[in-house]
């Protein structure tokens, strides 16, 4: 085997592997065609138990399209559909999600509730943030006793970021922190609040709420990063100096 490490600049390879996040590794072929691929990170173990599979080709996506032939099982339909996710192939990772659904509309196995979710996320990472937010929404009544559904309300508040609809984002990141005040995505929701106030133009009130999430969460990891907005927006002239 020869080892290359590519450089996230590098677009001309991302784009022809369809590299959905980092890290990614992608086993090949001499001629550059793909056998399978590590999509985030693995211990060494898993690692190499991987690469030793993808060697004699168990648990690729081809072994699992050939398997789903003759044995239809919502486990391989999550497994196919993980596969084309981790190679930005949304429509097709969707396809396999939606099976799931259809088998089991109940989530009597426990399934149909993560595809669904699933969906919202390729919805947000293909930009297409309405439709997110419905599935999200949708998630939230279908399966309401989903452990899900705080992951489901938070991920619907950053879909309103990402599409700039600030002042939407930043009510419904308040009332995920009401509705889910144990979540382990609290401190994250807390953050968005003053960071999408900054966003809007509101710096007065963006540098208030940064100082109030520095007193909620004294020994958060992001301290020095809001510490950061809080100076740059207090002496913008310095850090424009400096930059």
């Amino acid at each position: 085997m020869v080892f290359v490490k590519v450089n996230k600049k590098d677009t001309i390879l991302t784009d022809k592997y369809g590299v959905a996040g980092y890290p990614t590794i992608v086993m090949a072929k001499a001629d550059g065609s793909e056998i399978d691929r590590i999509f985030g990170y693995a211990p060494p173990e898993d690692f190499l138990t991987t690469i030793d599979d993808y060697n004699n080709d168990r648990n690729t996506l081809a072994d699992y399209l050939r398997r789903v032939e003759t044995d239809e099982t919502m486990q391989l339909y999550a497994q196919i559909a993980e596969k084309y996710e981790g190679r930005r192939k949304y429509t097709e990772a969707e396809t396999y999600y939606r099976k799931i659904l259809q088998t089991d509309p109940n989530n009597k196995e426990g399934l149909a509730d993560s595809a669904l979710y699933a969906i919202g996320g390729l919805k947000t990472r293909a930009k297409e943030y309405a439709a997110a937010e419905e599935v999200f929404i949708r998630l939230g009544k279908t399966y309401p006793e989903s452990e899900l559904i705080d992951d489901a309300a938070y991920s619907m508040a950053l879909c309103m970021r990402r599409a700039d609809r600030f002042d939407d984002a930043i009510t419904e990141f308040k009332k995920f922190i009401k509705a889910f005040p144990e979540s382990e995505l609290i401190e994250d929701a807390a953050i968005y609040i003053p960071f999408c106030t900054k966003l809007k133009g509101d710096t007065a009130q963006a540098i208030a709420l940064f100082n109030t999430f520095l007193v909620d969460f004294p020994e958060s990891s992001s301290a020095g990063w809001v510490k950061k907005q809080i100076e740059s927006m207090e002496n913008p002239s310095e850090v424009k100096e400096g930059s």
